[in-house]
């Protein structure tokens, strides 16, 4: 804060504690003391010193400081969580954090929906077909006969027209 800006009014006391002075010269001392955390109310000669001194803050401004620690904290742990799960496989990351895994399927999709999919297109057949092919071992024998049938089918009706 600079110091040129400063002004009277509420300000929040950082120190320890602070005893404002409210006799007048030349009578008994009289004063008021606050702590740490306590709201004062400064004319502009004491709040510019203190506030030089660090002994004040706008009110408000510790707690600012701790919300802004706290959300950096937080954010420095959810990237290093984030950071941790991305080397987990999926299947372990699915049982800690089901929320970092797509529900999306990642395979070629399921046999009845494929099925569902390709209906009676013949060139719809032959491109999923194709798709499942490209599996090799993991093909699924059912679903690769299912589609050889349909094309056959088609193959047939268009030879007989």
């Amino acid at each position: 804060m600079d110091l040129n800006d400063v002004k009277a009014g509420k300000y929040q006391l950082v120190a320890v504690r602070w005893d404002q002075i409210t006799s007048k010269p030349g009578e008994p001392l009289d004063y008021v003391r606050f702590r740490k955390g306590d709201i004062v109310d400064l004319n502009a000669e004491d709040a510019k010193r203190l506030v030089a001194a660090g002994a004040v803050v706008k009110p408000g401004q510790i707690e600012k400081d701790r919300v802004e620690l706290a959300r950096a904290a937080a954010e420095r742990a959810q990237a290093d969580l984030n950071a941790l799960l991305s080397g987990l496989p999926d299947d372990v990351r699915a049982e800690i954090a089901p929320e970092t895994v797509s529900q999306e399927p990642t395979g070629p999709g399921k046999v009845a929906d494929i099925k569902k999919d390709v209906g009676e297109d013949i060139e719809k057949a032959k491109a999923a077909l194709a798709v499942e092919q490209e599996l090799g071992d993991d093909a699924r024998p059912s679903l690769v006969k299912h589609l050889e049938d349909l094309i056959a089918k088609g193959d047939q009706g268009g030879q007989g027209s």
